[in-house]
């Protein structure tokens, strides 16, 4: 069997030799230039041929390896070439000989591209344009100790399917099929380096990966994979739902989602990623990404950050301030803001969550991208899963929920105006502010009402858009869909009412109601 063993992360076409891309709707490779189709499992098998070779091939090169064990930080790192220091990259301490494993061997690697002055430089210019930050001056003074490393990762890709759960008010979930690819999610395979701090200095450039030789390593350190089996599978699944999930979140604008994976046709594969590194104490970091140069500072600080939770119900309740006092007075506008204030705070505090995360600082910053990296939904209407958008969110929806919620809140005042009218009087001598114990009590309940009716109706009644052949959508509805109960809007604490309390409550809401209309028409 032959295959391309320059990049072993392209995916080549057995019969031309060209790029294959991943079609999602097929769940096939296909060769741009001859169109030709291999399926990913039959990939996979040709991936882990390859790899049973480079293994066999190294074998002859592991004299020329010097493997160093850190006593201090626990270490291990490899290095080819007689002149290679035995000082450890990440802790300056001195090292010593090791044993080499012959599993240990990388799979493919990604070469520097700057020399350490040129990554020392990068550093040091961004560094003095934040003289005031507390860890530049600390980060400068260990300078001496920055040094560069082939740091170990797993490349992940491959076809991935699942479901995107949608959590609804009464504690339900709705399920949505998805199907997605993967091709250069890179997850740090090193259990003592922070994650989010080397996300920080991504996306690396994996069209200039190349098949690992000893010979890359010559005056230059690789440090070797230290996670257990185990942990690293977990890391790798949490990775790669962390991207499903981004781009997932994207198409569905919620961040309350949860993605399931199922079994699929993927693999990782071992890499080696060039990074510039200095350590200092009290958890501050710089890292300077070999290839492009990115950097990305760790502070040694953690931060909140949900701080700022407060500013939404802050700005809904001037907004509703402002519209009182447009469509009245001052008097009712601030009324409303009173109401729907305590409304907006205690639904934002109850959401609230305290979350702390650590400092990362990077530069540019550019979030990762990770290339070919593609989820969709896919939905039947009759004929089979086909690709799909799903909107949960559009303005008619929305109005109409503000409406029902307007409706509700104000029931007293659309009750008062016909029986002013009847009477012959004004609807201007309506006492709008004598309905205020309406407005609180029943119109909090009714809010709520309102969103979960709001929730499950988006939620659970999606539109569905086919994504035809020319790339244009047309509606759809899809065959699984069971359109949501009015009951679905009842809160969940309400529906659990006997028969007894039910009609208590209900006394109550009517005693509140006519009272109300009576105050105001008094």
């Amino acid at each position: 069997m032959e295959t391309q063993v320059n990049n072993p992360l392209i995916i080549r076409c057995k019969n031309c030799g060209g790029d294959q891309g991943f079609d999602i709707v097929k769940q096939k490779y296909v060769c741009a230039h001859c169109g030709s189709e291999s399926d990913p499992s039959e990939k996979i098998a040709e991936y882990h041929h390859w790899k049973s070779l480079h293994q066999e091939a190294k074998k002859k090169d592991f004299d020329k390896v010097k493997t160093f064990l850190c006593p201090s930080c626990g270490a291990r790192t490899i290095a080819a070439g007689d002149d290679v220091s035995a000082q450890c990259p990440f802790c300056q301490n001195t090292m010593i000989d090791a044993e080499f494993a012959g599993n240990e061997i990388p799979e493919v690697i990604l070469p520097f591209k700057l020399t350490k002055e040129e990554a020392e430089n990068r550093l040091k210019e961004w560094l003095s344009k934040h003289k005031d930050k507390s860890y530049t001056e600390t980060i400068l003074k260990n300078m001496q100790n920055f040094s560069g490393c082939y740091l170990p990762y797993h490349i992940v890709r491959g076809a991935y399917t699942g479901s995107l759960g949608i959590r609804l008010h009464d504690g339900s979930s709705t399920d949505y099929p998805f199907r997605a690819y993967l091709s250069h999610t890179a997850v740090n395979a090193s259990k003592d380096l922070d994650n989010l701090f080397l996300d920080g200095i991504e996306p690396f450039e994996f069209d200039e990966a190349r098949e690992f030789d000893f010979g890359f390593l010559n005056h230059q350190k690789a440090k070797l994979q230290n996670m257990e089996t185990h942990e690293l599978n977990a890391r790798i699944e949490e990775e790669t739902a962390a991207e499903l999930d981004e781009k997932l979140t994207k198409k569905t604008r919620n961040k309350e989602l949860s993605v399931l994976l199922n079994d699929n046709d993927n693999e990782s594969v071992a890499a080696l990623m060039p990074v510039y590194l200095v350590k200092c104490d009290n958890g501050i970091a710089a890292a300077v990404n070999g290839q492009t140069g990115k950097i990305s500072i760790s502070t040694g600080k953690t931060k909140n950050a949900t701080k700022f939770w407060w500013i939404a119900p802050t700005l809904a309740t001037l907004a509703v301030v402002l519209a009182g006092r447009w469509f009245a007075d001052w008097e009712l506008g601030f009324l409303g803001g009173l109401v729907f204030g305590m409304i907006f705070y205690m639904m934002a505090y109850t959401r609230h969550q305290k979350k702390l995360v650590k400092g990362i600082i990077t530069y540019p910053k550019t979030k990762k991208s990770h290339n070919d990296t593609r989820a969709e939904f896919f939905a039947d209407f009759g004929q089979g899963p086909v690709p799909a958008k799903i909107k949960f969110f559009t303005p008619w929806r929305l109005v109409k929920t503000v409406l029902i919620v307007l409706a509700i809140i104000f029931l007293p005042v659309l009750i008062a105006i016909p029986i002013q009218l009847l009477r012959g009087l004004s609807i201007l001598d309506i006492k709008i502010g004598y309905g205020a114990a309406w407005y609180i009590i029943p119109g909090f309940f009714s809010i709520v009402a309102a969103g979960g009716m709001a929730k499950s109706m988006m939620y659970g009644w999606p539109l569905y858009y086919e994504i035809l052949p020319n790339g244009k959508t047309r509606r759809r509805r899809a065959i699984f869909q069971t359109k949501p109960s009015p009951t679905d809007a009842i809160p969940k604490v309400a529906r659990s009412l006997d028969k007894k309390q039910g009609c208590l409550v209900i006394g109550i809401i009517l005693f509140l109601l006519i009272g109300s209309v009576a105050a105001m028409i008094s």
